[in-house]
């Protein structure tokens, strides 16, 4: 098998092991002020690992660590992609730099990426393992054995034209026989490429497995198992490498697998989409251009229901598609609804921003939880650097809310809670009416906005009240699973 979320389920308290100092299993903790400013020792690990010491508050360490995600993210992902939220805590200075260190070692263990551990003892100030230097030249033999076995293959992947003939091919063992190729290289191949996936060596790991897929193509009859696990191979390389166009084709691919998956049972269809929605956030909030298709998915009834059951911390990353993806504005009220309805199992200044707006209506309590969202999206590794279009999308939100309620809108009112000047708010409230496209005008005399309300059609009014029924009906069916499971187990 090369890749598949189970592997990883006795990962499940990932937060104590990843982060336990190995010396004396003491568990990473923020530093404290003087240490988050001005330690000589911090200085220098800091300085050794590449980051930029930051100066923060006890107060702003305390609320940075408060709302950090990764104990409740991690026993969802694989090793290899905790390795970069990890570089990001580092740069963010909140934690013990030296902890932080141990923690990469942990989970380099069960890796080969022996230079990578090789700097991390070095950073420490230790001398490296003896081991270390024995699993290398173990490493570098198994890369040499595999390679030379897999040779006839290779040469056939790098030849253009005999590529070219894979497709025409009806299974893999015609394949084999058209080739002159032993049955067993098709599982040199996947261990290769597992090999070069441990060893650090993504961009080859990914080609390599584009191969193997392009080959198990022709297999009509190929094992559940094996094109899940390819799947998932598939998808971690991709993000790995940054390709995340493809990465999101394999997500949609991913979601159709499990909508046929007719022999996997719903606890295992229900933690493989729980994997899947943790990996989906580098699709959405790491992309260059994010596709549409991959929002939708995550934002779907099925998703907000597998969100709710098993994972409800990613409501922070549902409240954060909506506000910063403008296209959404149809479903926000009915997502926010399932948002509040779960308020009781996760909460944090984004979700309570979007309660605030849209289920008390309260702007004064918006206003200062999106002061707050400052610090969340600060210190989380996919929301870091969309914190700038996320404010002026949240502060539209408000806006635009505050308009559909009054009627008439003082400019100067508006023009000092947003910091400016009555002029410019003036230029930037026409630019927002034009934009949202909403029924107003401007009276420049009296200084203010003038809204024209229309009421709502029945017909939309219909489609509001029934939207959450699906959503509604799962909610209530887990629930009475639950009620009948409890009185089984007090019978």
């Amino acid at each position: 098998i090369w890749l598949k979320p189970p592997f990883r389920l006795e990962f499940l308290e990932a937060w104590d092991f990843v982060c336990a100092a190995t010396s004396g299993g003491e568990k990473m903790a923020p530093l404290s002020d003087d240490e988050a400013v001005g330690s000589q020792q911090n200085k220098e690990v800091v300085e050794q690992v590449g980051m930029q010491p930051k100066a923060f508050t006890e107060e702003q360490v305390e609320e940075l660590a408060k709302h950090d995600l990764t104990s409740k993210m991690t026993p969802f992902l694989d090793r290899h992609l905790i390795f970069p939220i990890f570089h990001f805590l580092e740069e963010l200075g909140i934690y013990n730099p030296t902890h932080m260190t141990r923690a990469m070692l942990n989970l380099l263990a069960d890796t080969k990426m022996i230079d990578f551990a090789v700097d991390k003892y070095q950073t420490l100030g230790e001398e490296v393992p003896e081991s270390l230097n024995e699993k290398r030249e173990e490493v570098l033999s198994q890369l040499s054995d595999s390679r030379e076995r897999l040779m006839p293959l290779l040469q056939i992947l790098e030849d253009q034209e005999k590529l070219q003939q894979v497709s025409t091919f009806k299974s893999v063992k015609d394949l084999c026989e058209g080739f002159d190729l032993e049955p067993e290289i098709l599982d040199d191949l996947v261990h290769y490429t597992k090999l070069q996936f441990d060893c650090g060596n993504y961009s080859m790991g990914c080609e390599l497995l584009k191969h193997y897929r392009t080959i198990m193509s022709v297999e009509e009859n190929s094992k559940g198992s094996e094109i899940l696990s390819c799947y998932w191979g598939s998808l971690s390389l991709f993000i790995l490498t940054g390709e995340h166009d493809d990465a999101s084709d394999i997500l949609k691919q991913m979601d159709t697998f499990f909508e046929d998956a007719s022999k996997m049972s719903k606890r295992e269809i229900l933690l493989q989409r729980t994997w899947l929605l943790h990996w989906t956030l580098w699709c959405i909030f790491k992309a260059d251009k994010v596709n549409p298709a991959v929002v939708d998915l995550f934002l779907s009834e099925k998703s907000l229901s597998i969100i709710s059951l098993s994972c409800p911390h990613l409501f922070r990353y549902v409240g954060a598609c909506l506000i910063l993806h403008k296209r959404l504005k149809n479903i926000v009220r009915d997502t926010v609804w399932i948002v509040h309805h779960e308020a009781g199992s996760y909460a944090d200044p984004i979700t309570r921003l979007l309660l605030a707006l849209y289920t008390d209506v309260d702007f004064d309590e918006a206003q200062r939880e999106l002061q707050k969202c400052a610090t969340v999206c600060q210190g989380d590794f996919f929301l870091v650097q969309h914190w700038p279009e996320f404010e002026e999308n949240a502060r539209l939100l408000i806006f635009e809310t505050y308009c559909r309620i009054h009627q008439c809108i003082n400019i100067r009112m508006i023009a000092t809670k947003l910091n400016m000047e009555a002029e410019e708010a003036e230029l930037w409230i026409v630019k927002l009416i034009q934009n949202a496209k909403l029924d107003a005008r401007i009276d420049s005399e009296k200084s203010r906005v003038v809204m024209s309300k229309a009421p709502p059609s029945v017909y939309q009014q219909v489609i509001e009240k029934t939207k959450n029924l699906s959503f509604r009906s799962t909610m209530l069916l887990s629930n009475l699973e639950k009620k009948d499971k409890e009185k089984f187990i007090g019978s």
